[in-house]
């Protein structure tokens, strides 16, 4: 037993050597078949060298253990190599051993390699508790060497039985499973050092080649240790500039305290992983956002914790979100906050600490009428001149609101209606002192309310400084109104002398155009009134059009007939003069419906268009244009009856050249 127990220690030495052997490559140690074979062979013989001798030719050893085991571990290869120099020196022993020596070192190798192919890869992926099964191969194995020993001569056959059937089945089967064991460990060992520097390289490569910034960071001093090119990319800095330094060095001074707050949690196991979005300040000293992603590499028996970060540059995606943050909450026209904005804030505002409270609402007059005469432009620059006002006038106040069209809304914590009035006075007298095209002059009216106690509703505050810019707006009378209007119409003529002209001698034939008719006083003084106005609306002309030498192209002649919808407009913007606006609004239709703007025709056409058409169109004809000379009154009134029944009114006509002209009707 000595002698068996020694020659299975021998077996050992292979276990050392594999676990010794300065592999360039251990991922490919699979690949040394033939040395290994040639080790396994000279192990073997050594083995071999020191048998227990039953008697001369009858030997037994521990190779059967180390070619099941070689077979198992290294395949068919290695083993056949190392089986074929073993069966080479048993056949130079002899002896009467001899056959039941081959078929042992065959039926090993056989064992050995069919569990090696069905699995082998099975045992290094799963690693399960195999270790009853390393023994059950072994006594499998042994089982079969003592089959072997039949082979023997009888002379021997039953010494043997009895002096070597304990020892096979009981020291081989542990001497195979003590190897396995002993190999398998630093298969498993080869085989974690393959992964570990594949996973290192993998992880080497992605770290540095990633598209997004990765480092890695030392909780315990806050030191950024690694960082990959993109990262630098982010920041601007060098590798040199960033190594060893803390990112507190990096970030924006508003997000420092957030940023050691999560350094901080992450150090004490408060988070294993987070996500945050941060600002950093680049080498260049612009800002950039970026949306970290963190987590926590915990090293047992180790000081040191680091974290992996990997970092996307989102400022792109920041500045549209604030973007689409503003808009959603501020004015686009003058940049005041908005409607919904003023809702959340009266809903949301704290009356302490804020009373006294002004709730201040203010109104634009006369704004639809300098938006029909001159244009939303020029409405809007109005707006904005007036939200500049506003700003200058109380620059100490944060919320301050366009509400609506032409209306503005302030809110000033701390502000007494003392205090409040005084700057809502400056406000008005700046507002008067604009002028649109030099020559209308906005204003503004306010509406004011102190809330002075609590507790308040703020929303019965605004309705009653609502309800005190209703009243202060009854200062901005009609007569307020219509003076805008003849502010216009002057505008008008300041730009065309002629037009200026043409509507004096307009208004006043229409007068006796009406007397003629016999419309009372009062209709004749409208009528007047309508034939001044009648061309109104051309103020949003442009000049080069009013003015041009020559005929207008196609498109000149449409944007020349759209002052009779502006004046039109502009009339019903004022309640003392929106009777006048339909007759300006048709004075350019004719009696057959072949006119504009809405081409109807006959009587449906108002009275006193028809009348302002006739006259309109005479004057036109007998005063001198850059175009063509005047025509005579007698021309113009033959013209006039040649076009009764199809421009003008027919009756109309023959009482204008009869009655106004002083022109026998039936003499042309």
């Amino acid at each position: 037993m000595a002698n068996v127990l020694f020659n299975i220690a021998m077996l050992l030495t292979l276990s050392v050597f594999f676990a010794t052997y300065p592999f360039k490559n251990p991922e490919k140690v699979y690949s040394y078949h033939i040395l290994i074979g040639f080790i396994i062979g000279v192990v073997g013989i050594l083995v071999m060298l020191n048998p227990f001798i039953l008697e001369q030719g009858v030997v037994f050893d521990s190779r059967s253990i180390l070619i099941v085991v070689s077979g198992m571990v290294f395949g068919i290869l290695p083993t056949f190599i190392g089986s074929l120099m073993m069966a080479i020196f048993r056949v130079l022993n002899g002896g009467a051993g001899l056959y039941a020596g081959l078929a042992t070192i065959i039926s090993s190798t056989i064992i050995g390699t069919l569990w090696h192919h069905f699995r082998y890869t099975t045992v290094l992926d799963k690693r399960g508790n195999i270790n009853i099964e390393f023994y059950l191969v072994g006594l499998l194995n042994h089982v079969i060497m003592l089959l072997c020993m039949l082979l023997m001569p009888s002379s021997v056959r039953v010494q043997v039985f009895s002096v070597m059937t304990f020892p096979i089945l009981v020291f081989y089967p542990i001497g195979t499973y003590l190897l396995c064991l002993l190999l398998f460990s630093q298969v498993y060992r080869l085989n974690d050092i393959a992964a570990l520097r594949k996973s290192e390289h993998q992880f080497k490569t992605i770290f540095e080649k990633a598209p997004i910034g990765m480092s890695l960071t030392n909780l315990r001093t806050g030191e950024i240790e690694s960082i990959n090119q993109s990262y630098l990319d982010i920041l601007g800095y060098s590798r040199e500039e960033v190594l060893g330094h803390t990112w507190a060095e990096f970030t924006h001074p508003e997000d420092v305290k957030m940023s050691n707050s999560v350094t901080q949690r992450m150090y004490t196991g408060g988070e294993d992983s987070l996500t945050l979005d941060k600002r950093f300040l680049k080498k260049d000293g612009s800002t950039v956002w970026a949306n970290l992603s963190l987590c926590v590499f915990p090293e047992e028996n180790l000081v040191d914790i680091n974290s992996l970060c990997m970092t996307v540059d989102i400022t792109k995606r920041k500045l549209a979100e604030q973007q689409i943050l503003y808009a959603s909450t501020h004015d686009a026209l003058t940049d005041l906050y908005n409607r919904v904005e003023f809702e959340r804030v009266i809903s949301s505002m704290p009356l302490e600490g804020n009373l006294p409270l002004s709730v201040v609402f203010s109104d634009m007059n006369r704004l639809k009428i300098i938006n029909e005469a001159f244009g939303r432009e020029e409405g809007n620059q109005i707006l904005k001149q007036v939200a500049v006002i506003l700003q200058e006038t109380f620059p100490d106040c944060s919320f301050l609101f366009r509400v609506g069209g032409d209306e503005f809304a302030l809110l000033l914590p701390g502000f007494t209606a003392r205090e409040c009035e005084p700057r809502l006075e400056v406000a008005s007298e700046e507002v008067s002192r604009l002028r649109v095209m030099d020559a209308v002059a906005p204003s503004i009216s306010f509406g004011l309310y102190v809330v002075e106690d609590a507790p308040f509703d703020l929303n019965e505050a605004v309705q009653l400084a609502e309800k005190h810019l209703a009243t202060q707006k009854l200062l901005d009378s009609p007569q307020m109104q219509g003076k805008a209007v003849y502010a216009i119409i002057n505008t008008l003529h300041e730009k065309n002398k002629r037009e200026e002209a043409h509507s004096r001698r307009v208004s006043e034939l229409s007068e006796q155009l009406g007397r003629a008719f016999g419309l009372s006083e009062r209709l004749c003084t409208e009528l007047r009134l309508v034939g001044l106005l009648h061309d109104i609306g051309k103020i949003a002309i442009a000049e080069n059009i009013l003015n041009k030498d020559g005929k207008l192209s196609p498109l000149e002649w449409e944007e020349m007939k759209r002052h009779a919808e502006i004046g039109f407009r502009i009339l019903s913007s004022v309640e003392d003069m929106q009777a006048l606006a339909p007759y300006v609004l048709a004075h350019h239709e004719r009696y057959d419906g072949t006119g504009y703007p809405k081409s109807i025709r006959g009587t449906t056409i108002p009275l006193q268009s028809r009348m302002i058409a006739i006259v309109d169109a005479y004057d036109a004809m007998t005063s001198e244009r850059t175009y063509r000379k005047a025509v005579s009154t007698l021309e113009a009134a033959k013209e006039i009856k040649r076009c009764a029944g199809f421009q003008f009114d027919p009756e109309l006509a023959k009482l204008f050249i009869e009655q106004v002209l002083v022109i026998s009707y039936d003499d042309l």
